[in-house]
């Protein structure tokens, strides 16, 4: 018998499906956990908030740093050339804070320029991405630090979610965030996360430093840093026991650009690192992770 070209083709996709399908099914029922150590010492962490004009939020996001329970916590916020009142409430939230805070200002120049202005002024053996429209809880830190179990681990994750979804819009994104963090736990067993958001991912500070800062021409710098972790054969580990609260867009426009911008990166940084994609020497992550 002899196949037609679309009968292959078929063929071939029904196996690649079956076989993700119980690839990812395995990887759900394996049993083994997330190594975690006891926190007999708290090691410094900074957490940077880069702004931009985020006159609506960021009074919130700070005054949830201020409210988190971890004994060795340091603030920087960096205002990247905001044209409201951003700047005036984050002085104003200096002047009343309750951990050592740093405010530093500069041109508009995109996120990662900001995180590396923050970086340059980070001397902490740890510090936290918190965007200014996100709020963490307050035991966040208590909880993620302890997955800082060897030198390998450069980033911890909380899960994240949707804070008061008001409209359908956001409604539908809480649960499209559920079963993201869900995924992107099965990913965590098998040293194959891709992406490390903004909202209060924790990274080892001399890793990061190490590996040249954040690419600052990048239009997704969560996603790019994470795929160089993975170069560099580092660990990122996805938790689910903790959690930060983000606010997403509430119209279908927001969305769009959105996504837009994250379905772009995603294309741009899949080509810079194409060179891993089915080597051996990078795993799960290599041939399944990095391809999908």
């Amino acid at each position: 018998m002899i196949l037609s070209g679309t009968e292959i083709i078929l063929g071939i996709t029904y196996f690649l499906v079956l076989y993700m399908s119980v690839f990812w099914l395995l990887a759900l029922f394996d049993t083994v956990p997330l190594h975690k150590k006891e926190l007999k010492e708290f090691s410094g962490v900074t957490v940077i908030i880069p702004a931009y004009n985020e006159e609506r939020t960021i009074r919130t996001s700070i005054e949830s740093v201020f409210a988190m329970n971890y004994p060795a916590l340091s603030l920087v916020v960096v205002d990247d050339g905001s044209i409201d009142k951003t700047a005036v409430i984050v002085r104003e939230m200096q002047a009343c804070a309750n951990i050592p805070f740093v405010f530093l200002q500069q041109p508009n120049k995109g996120k990662g320029a900001a995180l590396n202005h923050a970086l340059r002024h980070t001397t902490t053996p740890f510090y936290a991405t918190l965007d200014a429209d996100s709020t963490a809880e307050p035991d966040l830190l208590m909880k993620l630090m302890p997955y800082f179990v060897a030198d390998d681990v450069a980033s911890v994750l909380p899960l994240l979610k949707i804070k008061n979804p008001k409209n359908i819009v956001q409604r539908i994104q809480r649960y499209e965030y559920i079963i993201n963090m869900f995924y992107k736990m099965l990913n965590s067993k098998l040293d194959c996360v891709h992406v490390t958001p903004g909202p209060f991912s924790v990274y080892r500070t001399d890793v990061i430093k190490k590996l040249g800062f954040y690419d600052e021409h990048n239009i997704t710098e969560d996603l790019e840093i994470a795929l160089r972790l993975q170069k560099h054969h580092y660990r990122i580990v996805q938790t689910g026991e903790a959690a930060v609260y983000t606010i997403p867009p509430d119209t279908i426009k927001g969305i769009y650009r959105q996504r837009n911008r994250w379905y772009k990166g995603s294309a741009i940084n899949s080509i810079k690192y194409r060179h891993m994609m089915f080597d051996k020497k990078y795993g799960d992550f290599g041939f399944i992770r990095l391809p999908t």
